[in-house]
């Protein structure tokens, strides 16, 4: 998806309002894999209330979705267990989605990396999970891996008494299938690419040949 500012630092009067918010959200939530955006002006030419700083704000850090984003998140999880292994994940900076919906089933949480890599993970409470439902656990599970997910489980009194080997296990796995940290600061660059381009004028003034103005790019965020 590709999107233009259609603003200059000269004639950037604040754009607000319902109308052009529903555009905005439209036209930012129909990239499947990526999206550019091509602009001319910096945050700094823009009032806060401009619709368009909050867009540019994004590409700056499009998984920054912050403490009250992951505070509602963990509540969707519906165990202490649940919530105890997606607060592990989390404060080590991966994407992580509890209860997401995959045909007439749910998993217990998704951990998301670039380029679609998804680890679906399920939190087996002894309580629940004991052995007279593993068969129709197994069941679902094997629905699913032929449907394209990746699975790892783990018991309640597994992750109580070895939660550090039990993590530590679970991160390798997760690195092993390319799914990394994206939530920290270190890993926005992995995300986020920005390129300078200078008018075609000035680079033949400067003895370079690069043409156009600033392009941004945000990688993996807006789905369809």
């Amino acid at each position: 998806m590709f999107l233009s500012m259609v603003v200059d630092p000269q004639a950037c009067k604040a754009l607000s309002g319902n109308t052009a918010e529903q555009r905005f959200n439209v036209a930012a939530s129909r990239a499947r894999d990526r999206m550019y955006l091509v602009r001319s002006v910096q945050l700094s030419d823009l009032s806060h209330l401009d619709l368009r700083a909050g867009l540019l704000s994004h590409f700056g850090k499009p998984t920054d979705g912050g403490f009250e984003e992951n505070k509602n998140l963990v509540g969707l999880c519906e165990s202490g267990f649940e919530k105890q292994v997606y607060s592990a994940l989390v404060d080590k900076g991966y994407r992580v989605i509890p209860q997401v919906k995959a045909g007439s089933f749910r998993i217990d949480m998704v951990v998301e990396g670039e380029r679609d890599a998804r680890l679906a993970i399920e939190c087996d409470g002894d309580e629940f999970h004991g052995p007279d439902r593993w068969s129709a656990d197994m069941s679902r599970q094997r629905v699913l891996e032929r449907a394209g997910w990746t699975f790892w489980r783990c018991f309640a009194s597994t992750w109580s008494l070895r939660q550090d080997e039990v993590l530590d296990e679970l991160l390798q796995r997760l690195g092993a299938m390319g799914i990394e940290p994206l939530g920290t600061l270190e890993k926005i660059p992995s995300l986020v690419e920005q390129r300078t381009w200078v008018p075609r004028s000035q680079a033949s003034a400067e003895g370079g040949d690069l043409v156009g103005n600033a392009l941004e790019v945000a990688i993996g965020e807006a789905r369809g």
